[in-house]
């Protein structure tokens, strides 16, 4: 019997080329640069996008909202704790089924929102500067379309 040689798992070619490699690397670079310029606020992009959200739907349970921005529950409780605590956020059980948590944006809330809206719409700008507004826009509409192909999966 020859001793043959081990195949390589993956060489570095193979994981540039991965797209969920890319991906997450991207997400990370994005979710960097928004954090620094909603780091004013006290706010990072995540919790940004979890009030924003809340302040569309009004009302929510937690599990809307996961589902909403994609996030698993116990991700969602981890973010939306600190926001609760500070009292941008109010959770209570909901009347129906004390099981089931909801959430409402407080008064602070709304007004912690409007006040950082100047920082997120500047991120969003000072992305699609440098990547360029065709870039920026196909980005947003090819990952959009990643996710509901994705989701429709399941």
């Amino acid at each position: 019997m020859a001793n043959r040689p081990t195949p390589k798992a993956v060489d570095a070619a193979t994981i540039s080329a991965c797209a969920c490699f890319q991906v997450r690397t991207a997400a990370r670079t994005i979710t960097d640069f928004y954090d620094e310029s909603l780091a004013p606020s006290g706010l990072r992009i995540t919790q940004f996008a979890i009030l924003a959200t809340i302040e569309r739907l009004g009302q929510v349970t937690m599990n809307e909202l996961a589902g909403d921005l994609g996030l698993d529950a116990s991700t969602m409780t981890r973010t939306v704790g600190p926001l609760e605590s500070a009292g941008l956020v109010s959770v209570k059980p909901a009347a129906s089924d004390k099981r089931i948590r909801e959430l409402v944006l407080t008064a602070k809330g709304r007004r912690k929102l409007a006040g950082c809206s100047e920082q997120w719409k500047a991120a969003q700008e000072g992305l699609r500067q440098r990547i360029g507004s065709g870039r920026f826009n196909r980005l947003i509409e090819d990952m959009g379309a990643v996710t509901t192909a994705l989701r429709e999966r399941r």
